[in-house]
């Protein structure tokens, strides 16, 4: 049995940012601080989640989960109130599964029933993924400054540790830092519908002079991160359920089988190629297609919206020179940050594993992928005489 993530119709024309819940500031991270008290009722839940890095240190994370008392979800209007609760119960869960020295995969009723409850209420599937461990987890240190790589902590995460935090931290620093280039990517999406030229290059240009950013920041990944330990400590908490899957006891009677957290769920990767017309055939295309389900419904939405988008069609047939130059060096750009992410996910993963097979915490083959992905977007360029 699999898991299906809530259908989003797709609009006939690209909206406002703010239509989908994007900041012209923040990009798909939330501008409103994660949550840093809990609810009364939810005490006894977050302190476990807090302990968590003792806890799976000590073998005694499943006690302390068992002993919690039933959870009703059905109260919490607020969407801060959803995510919070929702980030710690499903941190918690992937804890019972992977915090211990043998996996567990009988999630036990008083964690899978509400995680399942609130997954159905915000869109998502109930598993921890990109949306809440990024986007939902990291706040300010120093509250006089914004939020960036370098000002931001975890609320929550598996062993502990600066090497886990900074895993987080740069990583909602790429997101935060792509926010100008979300903005041009809808610019030219709405020049090119338009039949703007002169708007679409600016657009374009706008694109292909911010992407050097992202992969300034991408570098940083590695900063404060040991490979060794993201691959042996970090990443198997991250881990989906493969076949056979977990079971949600009271709420499927069969197992289901989910992929866990990965790169290709984040919102800002999964726009940058629409927003270029960009498209991936094969497993690359198929695995991206499938990560889109794990992300928040309204971002989901977005990436839809930009498929019907006429940017790479009109810089081909249209043949005027400065939006094709714009474009060119905005797919080069594109192309430059995929060989550099498949460069560290070398180092991250298939040097500590010393195994080529190796799969990523979304349960994939990453290199083939990556490489497959590397390919459709070289060949998304366009001639000088047509479509390359």
């Amino acid at each position: 049995m699999t898991c299906a993530a809530t259908p989003v119709a797709p609009r006939q024309t690209l909206g406002a940012l703010a239509d989908y819940g994007i900041s012209a500031t923040t990009g798909f991270v939330p501008e409103a601080a994660p949550l840093v008290t809990d609810p009364d009722w939810f005490s006894a839940w977050g302190a476990v989640a807090r302990d968590l890095a003792a806890l799976i240190g000590m073998r005694r994370v499943r006690h302390a989960i068992r002993v919690l008392p039933p959870l009703d979800v059905a109260q919490l209007a607020m969407p801060a109130e959803q995510e919070s609760v929702f980030l710690a119960l499903s941190v918690l869960k992937n804890a019972w599964v992977w915090g211990d020295a043998e996996p567990d995969v009988q999630i036990p009723a008083n964690p899978a029933v509400p995680v399942c409850q609130l997954a159905a209420m915000l869109g998502r599937k109930p598993l921890v993924l990109h949306a809440s461990m990024t986007l939902q987890t990291c706040r300010r240190v120093d509250l006089g400054s914004p939020v960036s790589a370098d000002n931001a902590t975890v609320l929550l995460g598996f062993p502990g540790g600066s090497d886990e935090t900074w895993s987080f931290t740069a990583t909602l620093g790429i997101e935060i830092l792509g926010a100008p280039l979300i903005a041009a990517a809808a610019d030219a999406a709405r020049h090119a519908d338009a039949g703007d030229l002169p708007g679409l290059a600016r657009a374009l240009w706008q694109l292909a002079e911010g992407l050097p950013t992202l992969i300034i920041a991408l570098e940083r990944t590695q900063e404060w991160c040991d490979p060794y330990i993201v691959f042996y400590w970090i990443g198997p908490h991250l881990a989906g359920w493969p076949e056979p899957g977990a079971i949600y006891e009271g709420v499927w009677p069969n197992p289901v089988v989910i992929a866990g957290g990965s790169a290709g769920q984040r919102s800002l990767i999964q726009t940058s190629d629409p927003a270029l017309g960009i498209s991936h055939e094969g497993q690359a295309g198929a695995f991206l297609r499938e990560m889109r389900n794990s992300m928040p419904t309204l971002y989901r939405a977005f990436v839809q919206d930009f498929a019907a988008a006429t940017v790479r069609q009109r810089v081909a047939v249209e043949g005027h020179a400065e939006p094709r130059a714009a474009y060119g060096v905005a797919v080069e750009q594109r192309d430059i940050f995929r060989r550099r992410h498949i460069g560290l996910s070398v180092d991250d993963i298939l040097k500590p594993s010393g195994r080529m097979g190796s799969l990523g915490t979304g349960g994939t083959s990453f290199v083939d992928l990556l490489r497959e992905a590397r390919v459709g977007t070289a060949k998304s360029a366009v001639g000088r005489t047509g479509v390359a």
